[in-house]
């Protein structure tokens, strides 16, 4: 495959250049476009232009590369360019997956969405084992429009999309989506044709598959846990027998059988044993109990589920290790299980806040202190937050990081003025203050 990458010198084309395109090999995997003033001296690896192109003032801790991808197996060819042009640019790179208009819940995590953080993480433990700076984002609406607004606010200054696979190049610029963001982009669009053999992937996420991607790992039991069925992404060892529903393709009579059984027992509320799941970044994986998944998912997005989890851990991903690490002793300090968060520093604060409320509450135990505070402030906030979209601004952080976050800024806000702010106010003035400093940066933008 042939590949566009910077170098210390400018290497001759093979072809004349079209118009409003940089220079190419023959049969090209990748293609510059967008920016036709810069697209031959880009295309040819001139480092000065690649330079000049990806710094931006706003944007102190570097370069930025926006790397839109489908849940597909085809979309992931883009990943080896996308390293190779973060090694050559020292940029970091935001893995982008958009979800269609309306998908992303603020009351609750939805299947598209819990598949597609599933995804990401592993996608970004790929990266940050290969010495990569990696970190995900998801958000909703329409797919070209997202990517751009993306773009300028990040702000990037490359985007990598795919192409394809059977079309020629004028083809794919012809109301396509790739159409649309190479015409709106603020930045040059790397183009790469994917490899036809990966496939389309399965209705259900495979571990093996996820777990490979992630690269080696390391479990960890954690024992009985109560799981947002909604996060059961996919299964262990039988993805290729079940639909996206986690029943069997083909039923025989006796299965038929047993998952009515079961989803009887579950309208009745009556007791069942837990389900065995394995757990990987976001997502879970079924291990034992498809037909109990199944039936719990009939009650809703919101249905939870008794599980026996145990979690995966990529070993080449210092950042998770920490985290886990800083989220056992929250938990065995807390006894909170469904707090997650990537920022290791994140679960200090959190405790540092229940502390706090225990104390104004007159609670003598912190862990009964932490049941009120999980379900009367922390849902609360962790509802308004989605609702507010925040985690667009943050690539890669969860609610949870955006808490700690808001409780920092509420201590620098009383250092500076003297008043004491209740959380749920400071997370409004905190949003009001990011919505101000974004627009202004996107004025500042190209």
């Amino acid at each position: 495959m042939t590949k566009l990458r910077p170098s210390t010198r400018s290497r001759p084309a093979r072809t004349t250049p079209e118009p409003g395109r940089g220079a190419i090999d023959d049969n090209p995997a990748a293609y510059i476009l967008g920016r036709p003033e810069i697209g031959d001296r880009l295309a040819q690896g001139d480092p000065a232009v690649v330079e000049a192109s990806m710094r931006d003032s706003n944007n102190p801790d570097g370069a930025r590369i926006l790397v839109p991808l489908t849940l597909a197996p085809i979309s992931e060819s883009k990943l080896p360019v996308a390293e190779e042009q973060a090694r050559a640019l020292d940029a970091e790179l935001i893995l982008l997956h958009v979800l269609p208009p309306g998908t992303l819940d603020p009351d609750t995590v939805t299947p598209a969405e819990a598949a597609a953080r599933a995804f990401l993480d592993t996608a970004v433990a790929r990266l940050r084992r290969a010495g990569l700076r990696a970190r995900q984002l998801i958000r909703d609406g329409p797919i070209a429009e997202t990517i751009v607004e993306v773009a300028r606010s990040l702000p990037a200054r490359l985007i990598i999309l795919g192409m394809n696979v059977r079309a020629t190049l004028p083809s794919i610029l012809r109301g396509s989506v790739t159409d649309q963001v190479i015409r709106h982009a603020p930045c040059p669009v790397l183009l790469v044709r994917p490899d036809p053999a990966a496939g389309v992937g399965h209705p259900l996420r495979s571990f093996a598959e996820d777990a490979a991607r992630a690269g080696p790992l390391a479990p960890r039991r954690l024992g009985l846990r109560t799981v947002q069925v909604a996060r059961i992404v996919g299964s262990v060892s039988k993805v290729h027998e079940l639909g996206p529903d986690f029943r069997p393709l083909r039923p025989s009579p006796a299965e038929e059988q047993r998952y009515q059984q079961i989803r009887q027992a579950f309208l009745r509320g009556e007791p069942l044993p837990p389900v065995e799941l394995y757990k990987l970044g976001f997502g879970y994986y079924v291990l034992d109990g498809h037909h109990r998944v199944a039936a719990a998912r009939e009650l809703g997005p919101d249905a939870e589920i008794d599980a026996i989890v145990t979690e995966f851990l990529p070993l080449g991903d210092a950042e998770a290790w920490q985290a886990f690490s800083a989220r056992q002793a929250f938990e065995q300090a807390t006894r909170l299980t469904r707090i997650g968060a990537t920022q290791p520093g994140t679960y200090s604060r959190l405790e540092e806040l229940i502390e706090a409320y225990r104390r104004e509450q007159g609670l003598p135990d912190l862990r009964q202190a932490a049941r009120r505070w999980y379900s009367e402030v922390f849902l609360p906030l962790r509802r308004r937050i989605r609702e507010l979209r925040l985690t667009r601004q943050f690539p890669g952080e969860r609610p949870a990081d955006i808490i700690a976050r808001v409780a920092g800024w509420r201590r620098r806000w009383e250092e500076r003025t003297g008043e004491r702010l209740p959380l749920v106010e400071a997370l409004e003035r905190f949003a009001a203050e990011l919505d101000a400093t974004t627009d202004t940066a996107l004025e500042r933008a190209p």
